[in-house]
């Protein structure tokens, strides 16, 4: 009778199998991880399979982010700029919402068809470590460069001009340029520009030289 009954409560506390269910109240986050780890605990032992012959030749003089051969080859020929950009949603989110010519393309088998072979198979773009390869057509990034010089010679000039002439503060906290040779009448007008009005891209978004 005894013994029965211990099969009984063994067999109504079968312990949960935790590789299956998901712990409740985790954050987005969390349960995107445990599901990865799901997937991991329930597949083959990968590393199992694989030989030194598969594995990628990453040398330690080779530069894992040099650009791939076809983006080589269009760069070189001027018909695309290639960057690398951190593989974050924010991240995408942000150069896809700028105005060209600030505007960058996310690398594909569908935007650039040259690119199919090095496409991730599940993510379905060009990647490295944390990083993702975008694009934009030359010409646009020419005028984004000629934009971004334009600027830093414009403020180069002014601090010239500061250097040179003697500055006053107005009330509001503004800086002025005073003397006759600056002094407004009624026949100029001021103009005033915000430079954020151009984007916040970091001035060193270049195409990528490595050879």
């Amino acid at each position: 009778m005894g013994k029965e009954i211990k099969k009984k409560v063994d067999k109504e506390l079968k312990p949960i199998d935790r590789k299956s269910t998901q712990p409740a109240n985790l954050t987005g986050d969390e349960a995107a991880i445990f599901q990865r780890i799901k997937s991991e605990a329930e597949g083959s032992k990968e590393w199992e399979t694989i030989s030194e012959k598969d594995l990628h030749d990453y040398s330690l003089g080779v530069d894992p982010f040099k650009l791939p051969a076809f983006a080589k080859k269009m760069k070189d020929a001027k018909q695309f700029a290639f960057r690398w950009v951190e593989r974050k949603k924010e991240r995408l989110d942000e150069i896809r919402s700028l105005e060209p010519p600030k505007k960058w393309w996310i690398v594909n088998a569908s935007t650039i068809p040259e690119s199919e072979s090095e496409c991730d198979p599940i993510l379905g773009c060009v990647t490295r470590y944390d990083q993702l390869l975008v694009f934009k057509p030359y010409w646009m990034f020419e005028v984004d460069q000629r934009m971004k010089r334009e600027i830093i010679d414009g403020k180069d000039r002014a601090g010239d001009l500061r250097s040179k002439h003697k500055q006053q503060v107005d009330e509001t906290g503004s800086e002025m340029l005073v003397g006759d040779k600056f002094k407004i009448d009624g026949k100029a007008d001021v103009i005033m520009a915000d430079e954020e009005e151009f984007g916040n891209d970091d001035l060193e978004d270049l195409v990528d030289d490595n050879e």
